[in-house]
């Protein structure tokens, strides 16, 4: 009898062990399930975004002096996907707009240089497509397709999101050396004189919506 009695505590002894193995496994289970990560994609607000520009002067009398303006950014999408952002932007250099003169101290004029082959050639190269490929520690990295070549480069942003919006800014300078602009290069009959600056720095402030 005694036998039988230990047999049948023995048994339930397992079944209950097995069954809290059971419940333990689950439970290990379902904290290792990772969320589900859902694509959010931000379409841009033309209206509400600027890219503004300023260039400058290096070396001769003129070292220092600078012009100031905007570009529109009149494209572009973002995508995010939890702590990852990719997306692409179109620039449409045939609206560069120089905003520190009039038209009395040259405005028009140097309006007119910019968009020249001089510099950016705006009737051949119309458009540049900067494309989004990651926002790490605050930094965006880009490819910018101008003038045949990609430009690579990391810049700071900030970046704020809602169940809306997505808000992208950052103050930045981009180099155009490697896109051998005519107008930025040195004159060899004066090299004294100095040149325009390859370096250009933007301020950037996009507006994003769902």
């Amino acid at each position: 009898m005694k036998k039988s009695i230990y047999g049948v505590l023995a048994f339930a002894a397992l079944l209950f062990t097995a069954c809290g193995e059971t419940e333990e496994a689950k439970e290990v289970k379902e904290e290792n399930k990772t969320e589900e990560v859902v694509a959010e994609t931000y379409t841009l607000n033309a209206e509400a975004s600027s890219l503004m520009w300023e260039g400058s002067w290096t070396g001769g009398e003129s070292d220092g002096k600078t012009h100031n303006g905007v570009v529109s950014i009149t494209e572009g999408s973002v995508t995010k996907t939890g702590d990852d952002y990719e997306g692409t932007f179109t620039v449409d250099m045939t609206t560069i707009d120089v905003q520190d003169l009039d038209a009395e101290s040259g405005k028009d004029k140097l309006q007119g240089h910019l968009a020249s082959e001089d510099f950016f050639n705006v009737e051949a190269h119309g458009k540049v497509g900067v494309k989004l490929t990651q926002i790490v520690d605050g930094k965006a990295t880009v490819a910018i397709e101008f003038f045949g070549n990609t430009m690579n480069e990391t810049f700071p942003v900030e970046v704020s999101t809602n169940d809306k919006t997505m808000n992208i800014s950052g103050k930045f300078a981009v180099d155009f050396a490697e896109a051998g602009l005519a107008g930025m290069q040195v004159n060899p009959e004066k090299p004294e004189a100095g040149h325009v600056s390859t370096m250009i720095n933007f301020e950037l402030n996009a507006e994003l919506t769902k």
